[in-house]
């Protein structure tokens, strides 16, 4: 009924006004080979029938499959096997009067497509054809092939599931040839069984050939086959003998040649099937799941090898990893079994395993009528065809296999390292490559979100379940949810993340190459919603919105997959017909990813007609007072739905939506004694739903709504603000549930404080009223705040707290893990306090105004100093390092809070080290606030005397600055935390993979990524690190040294105040924080930004640039910026990184026209949208936190940060004046800055070498080169000036430096590597062409030209700056190789062997374009002398490159005849590098070169006579 309408509008196959069932085409890759239920075969033979008629589905086959008990035998077998069965009697047993052979024709295999290069699968069957001539004749007389042929056809076809190993030839001889080698005279006794099978016959072989899509044996195939048989035919004597007769007729050194490329083929594909013996007698014994397994994963005809053992640096590697995966068979469990069954099967050890007989009936599975029936296990293709059964326990088991599969996929993905997607393993240690088996079950090959939409609108509630839970698993829900549990818990986080898979966008020439473009969704949103119209359908009668176009939008994002196959609908209805609790709660989970996918998903659920009220319901059925776990989901999807717009937060709070949800809270205050003796379990419930309903409150608070909810909801709150008798929330283990919901209530009340007026500032107050703007503005009233503060400091009285007293003592060791996790829920409880109380301070003295700390306070609260003192009073810090105070009153003995806290960092537990990180956090906050509090109103405070205070010491701690107090206590903090991100500064380069997010389209952890990628506990905690370190530099703030200038500048690491040595590793670790930051810490990069460029950073920069020029001798120069240049260069920077890196990419109004044309185009041609690079397609890209959202997407933002970020102000200039065609003095002055910024950071971390390494280090020299580069590739703008043209040219030696010490250290290896530059070469043209027009001829920028020739360089850059040089006829203004960036033997060893280059060299000098460079001593006429003379004078005769090295000396001979002017230069390149000061050398040497030229002019008269004169004019000189 309605199931079938949700099917029919998800599937958007069928139109209900013209009641026709049209065929589909392709419906064998829809189906596989099973016939779809419910169509007959009408539906497709009759093209003719009226269109109104329509005829009901009838049974067009056997039920799938046949039940049967097993003593009647099978009723099929595989194809070319003999059934030991009667035929009569059980064709007649399997007979059916439905007609189904018309429909029988599109129940073919799927045919798989022809791949490229040889095929030696079917060895067994051309084995076979040869061994069968051995047969009585009388078997095979007058039977043509033909005929034979004609008879397999009829009996069947080969089973798909069945493979059979790889070898050849070259293989069989390699190991003869092996045997050989070590003097053995007997083949070895398996040999036969694993080498040479017996296969029954040739038409097997032809007939398995055509159904796998191979054509039929070509005359190679007949040539292997014959090979084969005669060596089975003959005996070991026989194959020696024969050994040694085609070596005696055969080149010695050609069989050397045959034999090496014979080893290293082999050793590309493996070991072949040579499987050991032990290998072969492995029974089918499931792996072991976790990541300790040292299993293995076999393949049908290949060694057992590791799953990862190949690279995934490249797509095709990746490609292959995810092949092996088609063959893998599961257990039920979800876990991969080892194949026993084929691999008897291509040993030839098993005689049963082709037929059946009474031996193996009952091996036979009756669920899979594909692939081998007796093999063990299933395929992840099997399976999912399995889904299309006409039996419902068929079709329920086949999701719960699939579920297990994934379940199992998902949760090893956890279990592996961050960013760690190479698939590599440990020598000896061979783990399953879940990875890959994750990317190929969401692959476009299984077509499963397709069967699970079907699947879904299924009229069985076990199977509708089971596919509820496949999908859930899918949309990896569970782990996406304990991510943003724990997300939550931080009370820093503002905005939640879109969760949709998406893409870089490719570098541009726009962009200077850089990487860290644009992030794009992995599908177009527009692509997401297929709504019909009525213009969805042609004139002609054709669907436009097919369901190849649903397949296609799956195989990108299988989220956005299920929206356009009408998963919402169908959802609306099941909750609708009040479904089972198990299934209410999954499909609302379901609801809840994707709402979390992006805000078109959110639209949609939005738009969708009765799915959030029938989700409404969830909380009023069964008069709404019982606790559900549905209840929890849907208070979590409101609360998804309201961050994603303050208009939908609107319509949530109007139609009753946020009432009926937080019901809980409407009823009378009860006791904890009340709530303890409800049970454990309605504890668990009862504070699950109370935390996510005080979420959902936060939110809408967030938003300006519901904040006069406070009055009623107080009562019930207040149990939860107070403390509590621990005693009885630990004897009946419920101080987590507990601590979680008091947690959550002071986080709410943050929140509300947030709301607060400016306390001195009615201005405040209305410039409020512009965030919030709405007549629904509501704000937070000031005579709430101090009951709440005092509820709050009570929570600060560490004493009264258990497990975090313990702590505090000295037997930290004696404290068990148990009550560290007790203990890490109050740690979050104090570090929600501290926040909530950090927000009422900052009411009264924002953060903000740190600028106008001249400007009193009138007057200051009193519940200000009663916080501040509770600070000192509770040993949250230590004081006693910073003066003359009594340990006894203000210190405890095991040591402070931080102390405890920095301990509890390093716990393997990640939710204990996120909840020390988050207390630590709120402790700087908040003493901050009380020091900038109390000295704003010096005048008016009034400090009063404490119990157990002496007024002179509260007096002193809060008159001073309890920041001043701690500063030791604090910079400990400091050093360890830097400590911590030195080791998490990569994580975040190491999860892009690809060009995207993951190797497969799921959804948050469904990325595919190892470890869970971004969406990992780890990664939240390097940015939790991150915000706490800028809170701590912050409070440091960076002096310059008076005594900066008098230090000896050949030892600048002579820090006499240590000032300077802080400021190092503070600017080290910003620069680490700023690579771990993702989309929603734009603000901490904003933060991080305002301290590298502030002024006493920039000073310490020059001062270090003046200490390297000294240190190195590069260039003596003493380099000073005034005040004014410095105050630019952080104003101008600080734009350009925000812009270039913070800004969200928005679509242009013509741009928004263009597309739409080209959007009507695309459908009316019926196909799917392409993702162009520079198209944006959502309205709601390029909103964030503007208080309309508390929802970021992924897309149309550049975070995170690529490495080399801080170059980006380099090569603007040339990017700016190439797009525009002219050039601002903002894009100079950026230039500028970017350069001297390059050059500060490069000194600072030479010059302290102790650092660890640091991020600058990090970055390839290649980048760096590169920026340099783009600079000029605008022009020289950045040259003529002075001081930027000294940083240019000293970076350019401090690289050449950093090049040339690489080339000396790793001289050997530095052969076979290349820097690689991602340049086209319209770069390199176009640069060169700047060069010649605009240089003349300038040092600076011909040696950054230069460096585009050497050696290290790859060949196709090489070639491409050498040829448009050469085209130019610039190659005269290159500098001399002493003035290029490196020494001349990086530019001229290793000896050039790129043919190509030779040639373009010798082109050079034959066309004259090297005269005037060798006049000028140019690095271009040593480059061609070099690698020309070298190659000529140096090739061996075994080389193979004669033809080459005679064509360039006959060019070179022929170029001096005809022009005299190149004697000179003709004579250099005969006497280059002879030694002058040995005579008797030099003429051996002379003649030998003269020889090769005579050698190369190959009997050529003329060229011989010139040779014959350049000796004559040799001899005189």
């Amino acid at each position: 009924m309605d199931g079938a309408r949700a099917k029919k509008r998800g599937a958007a196959g069928f139109d209900a006004s013209k009641k026709k069932v049209e065929e589909i085409h392709h419906a064998s890759a829809l189906v596989g080979s099973i016939i779809e239920k419910g169509f007959s075969s009408s539906s497709f033979s009759s093209s003719s029938s009226a269109p109104g008629y329509a005829s009901f589905p009838k049974p067009s086959v056997l039920p799938f499959p046949v039940a049967r008990h097993r003593s009647h035998g099978p009723h099929w077998a595989p194809a070319g096997a003999e059934m030991d069965v009667d035929g009569n009697e059980e064709e007649e047993e399997d007979k059916d009067d439905t007609d189904y052979d018309p429909i029988a024709l599109l129940a073919n295999p799927i045919e798989r497509k022809q791949k490229k290069g040889l095929d030696f699968s079917r060895w067994k069957e051309l084995v076979a054809e040869e061994s069968s001539s051995t047969e009585p004749v009388s078997k095979k007389k007058g039977v043509k092939p033909s005929e034979r042929r004609g008879q397999m056809e009829k009996k069947g076809s080969t089973p798909a599931g069945s493979s059979l190993p790889v070898i050849s030839t070259m293989e069989v001889s390699t190991a003869i040839e092996q045997m050989d080698e070590t003097g053995k005279k007997d083949l070895p006794s398996d040999m036969e069984v694993d080498v040479f099978p017996e296969v029954a016959s040739v038409e097997k072989r032809v007939f398995e050939a055509e159904n796998k899509g191979h054509s039929a044996p070509s005359l190679m195939d007949d040539i292997d086959a014959e090979n084969i048989a005669r060596l089975k035919e003959m005996s070991p004597d026989e194959i020696a003998e024969a050994q040694v007769e085609i070596m005696e007729k055969m080149d010695p050194g050609l069989v050397e040649i045959l034999r090496k490329r014979g080893k290293d083929k082999l050793g590309k594909k493996g070991n072949g099937v040579m499987l050991e013996k032990s290998q072969l007698e492995m029974r089918c014994d499931p792996l072991d799941a976790g990541p300790k397994s040292s299993a293995m994963v076999g393949l049908p005809g290949q060694d057992l090898v590791p799953s990862g053992a190949v690279s995934s640096s490249k797509w095709k590697d990746w490609s292959e990893r995810v092949e092996k995966v088609r063959e893998l068979r599961f257990s039920l469990e979800g876990n991969v079994l080892e194949i026993n069954s084929s691999l008897e099967r291509s040993s030839g050890q098993n005689p049963y395993l082709g037929q059946y007989s009474v031996q193996n009936v009952a091996a036979r599975d009756f669920l899979r009528t594909e692939g081998d029936p007796a093999s063990v296990g299933y395929t992840i293709k099997e399976a999912v065809a399995l889904i299309r059964s006409m039996v419902p326990g068929q079709r329920a088991l086949a999701l719960q296999l699939l579920g297990a599969i994934l379940n199992q996929a998902l949760h090893n993905l956890q279990k592996g390292k961050i960013g760690d997607n190479s698939g590599k393993t440990n020598p000896g240690i061979r783990i399953v490559d879940w990875q890959a088996i994750w990317a190929f079950a969401l692959g476009p090959e299984p077509q499963i979100v397709l069967s699970l939409r079907i699947a879904l609108d299924d009229n069985h509630d076990s199977v509708v379940l089971a596919c509820a839970k496949v999908i859930q698993c899918i949309l990896s829900c569970d782990l996406n949810e304990k991510f943003f549990i724990t997300l939550e818990k931080s009370p820093t986080h503002l905005e939640d993340i879109c969760i949709a898979p998406v893409f870089r966008s490719r570098p541009e020439i726009n962009d200077g190459f850089l990487h860290g473009g644009f992030w794009k969704y992995n599908t177009k949103p527009s692509n997401i919603l297929s709504f019909p119209g009525k213009d969805d359908y042609e004139s002609d009668g054709e669907e436009k919105h097919t369901i190849q176009d649903d397949i296609v939008v799956a195989e990108q994002d299988v989220a956005a997959g299920l929206i356009r196959m009408g998963i919402l609908p169908r959802i609306c209805y099941l909750l609708e017909m009040e479904s089972l609790p198990t299934l209410e709660e999954c499909l609302v989970s379901i609801l809840v990813a994707l709402a979390r996918h992006s805000p078109t998903s959110v639209n949609a659920i939005m738009k969708c007609p009765r799915l959030v009220q029938s989700v409404i319901k969830v909380f009023t059925k069964e008069g709404g007072m019982e606790l559900y776990p549905s209840q929890i989901k849907a208070t979590i999807l409101l609360k998804v739905l309201s961050k994603s717009s303050k208009e939908i937060c609107m319509d949530i709070v109007k139609c009753g939506a946020f009432q009926k949800a937080t019901w809980h809270w409407y009823k009378n205050a009860f006791t904890l004694d009340h709530w303890i003796t409800a049970g454990k379990e309605h504890c668990r419930l009862a504070s699950a739903l109370m935390v996510e309903q005080l979420r959902l409150w936060k939110v809408c608070i967030k938003y300006g709504y519901c904040i006069t909810y406070f009055s009623d909801f107080f009562p019930a709150m207040c149990l939860w603000l107070s403390l509590p008798a621990f005693e009885k929330l630990i004897e009946n283990n419920v101080l987590d549930e507990f601590t979680s919901v008091t947690r959550e209530a002071y986080l709410v009340l943050g929140a509300l404080a947030q709301t607060l007026p400016n306390l001195h500032s009615m201005e405040q107050f209305n410039e409020q009223g512009m965030t919030f703007s709405g007549d629904n503005m509501e704000v937070w009233c000031w005579s709430h705040v101090t009951p709440m503060v005092d509820l709050a400091v009570s929570w600060l009285s560490l004493k009264a707290l258990p497990f975090v007293s313990a702590l505090m003592g000295q037997d930290k060791k004696l404290v068990s893990d148990v009550q560290v996790k007790y203990a890490s829920c109050i740690f979050w409880v104090i570090s929600s306090v501290l926040h909530m109380l950090w927000s009422v301070l900052d009411r009264i003295a924002p953060e903000e105004m740190d600028d106008l700390q001249d400007t009193p306070l009138p007057w200051l609260p009193k519940f200000v100093p009663i916080v501040g003192l509770a600070v000192v009073k509770n040993c949250l810090m230590n004081f006693l390092g910073s003066g003359d105070l009594d340990s006894e009153v203000f210190h405890s003995k095991g040591g402070s809070l931080t102390d405890v806290l920095c301990s509890l960092r390093h716990h393997a537990d990640y939710d204990v080290s996120l909840s020390s990180v988050s207390c630590l956090h709120g402790l700087v906050r908040i003493s901050s606030s009380v020091d900038r509090c109390i000295q704003r109103a010096r005048n008016a405070y009034c400090s009063e005397q404490q119990e157990g205070y002496s007024p002179k010491v509260a007096d002193k701690i809060l008159g001073e600055g309890i920041i001043k107090w701690a500063q030791n206590d604090l910079k400990g903090v400091l050093k360890v935390f830097m400590t911590f991100l030195q080791s998490e500064c990569h994580i975040m380069q190491s999860i892009e993979m690809f060009g995207r997010g993951g190797p497969a389209p799921g959804i948050g952890v469904g990325w595919g990524s190892s470890g869970g990628g971004y969406w990992s506990a780890h990664v939240l905690l390097a940015q939790e690190d991150s915000k706490l370190i800028l809170d701590l530099v912050k409070i440091f703030p960076v002096e310059l040294d008076k005594n900066l200038l008098v230090v000896d500048n050949r030892h600048p690491e002579k820090d006499r105040s240590g000032n300077m040595t802080l400021a190092l590793q503070e600017i080290c670790s910003v620069l680490r924080l700023c690579s771990v930051l993702g989309p929603g810490d734009r603000a901490t990069f904003a933060k991080a930004l305002r301290f590298l460029l502030q002024v006493p950073i920039l000073k310490y920069l020059t001062f270090f640039i003046n200490n390297l020029c000294e240190v190195m001798g590069i260039k003596s120069s003493n380099l000073q910026y005034k005040e004014e240049e410095y105050a630019l260069f952080h104003e101008v920077l600080n734009s350009h990184f925000r812009s270039k890196w913070l800004d969200v990419k928005k679509k242009s109004a013509h741009k928004i026209d263009k597309n739409n044309d080209r959007h009507e185009v695309s459908r009316a041609n019926g196909a799917l949208e392409t993702i162009h690079e520079d198209r944006e397609t959502d309205e709601t890209s390029g909103k964030y936190s503007d208080g309309n959202s508390l929802l970021i997407e992924w897309s149309h933002q550049r975070l995170p940060l690529p490495t080399h970020w801080f170059l980006s102000a380099i090569p603007s200039i040339g990017v700016a004046k190439d797009s525009s065609m002219y050039l601002s003095n903002n894009d100079l002055d950026v230039a500028k800055g970017g350069l001297f910024l390059l050059l500060g950071l490069e000194a600072t971390f030479f010059l302290h070498s102790d650092l660890e390494e640091s991020p600058v280090s990090a970055v390839s020299l290649v980048w760096k080169l590169h920026a340099l580069s783009v600079a000029l590739y605008g022009g020289m703008d950045v040259l003529l000036d002075e001081k930027s043209r000294n940083i240019y040219e000293t970076l350019q030696e401090f690289y050449g430096k950093q090049l040339d010490q690489l080339r000396c250290k790793i001289h050997s290896s530095l052969i076979g590597r290349r820097i690689k530059f991602k340049v086209t070469p319209t770069f390199i043209e176009n640069l060169i062409e700047q060069f010649g027009a605009i240089s003349y001829g300038d040092l600076v920028y011909g040696r950054q030209v230069a460096l585009y020739l050497h050696r290290s360089v790859e060949a196709v850059v090489r070639l491409a700056a050498w040829n448009a040089l050469s085209n130019a006829h610039l190659l005269e203004l290159l500098p001399p190789s002493t003035k290029c960036f490196d020494e001349a033997e990086g530019y001229l060893e290793p000896v050039e062997d790129n043919e190509k280059i030779l040639e373009a060299y010798c082109k050079s000098w034959t066309s004259g374009g090297l005269d005037r460079a060798a006049t000028r001593g140019s690095i271009s006429f040593l480059l061609a002398l070099h690698h020309l003379c070298c190659f000529i004078f140096n090739t061996s005769s075994s080389s193979g490159k004669l033809s080459l090295r005679n064509k360039l000396a006959k060019s070179l001979l022929r170029s001096y005849s005809q022009k005299q002017h190149q004697e000179g230069m003709f004579l250099s390149f005969l006497n280059y590098r002879i030694v002058e000061s040995e005579e008797l050398v030099k003429r051996v040497e002379l003649g030998r070169r003269l020889e090769v030229l005579k050698e190369a002019c190959e009997e050529n008269s003329l060229l011989l006579a010139q040779v014959e004169k350049i000796k004559a004019h040799a001899l005189v000189s």
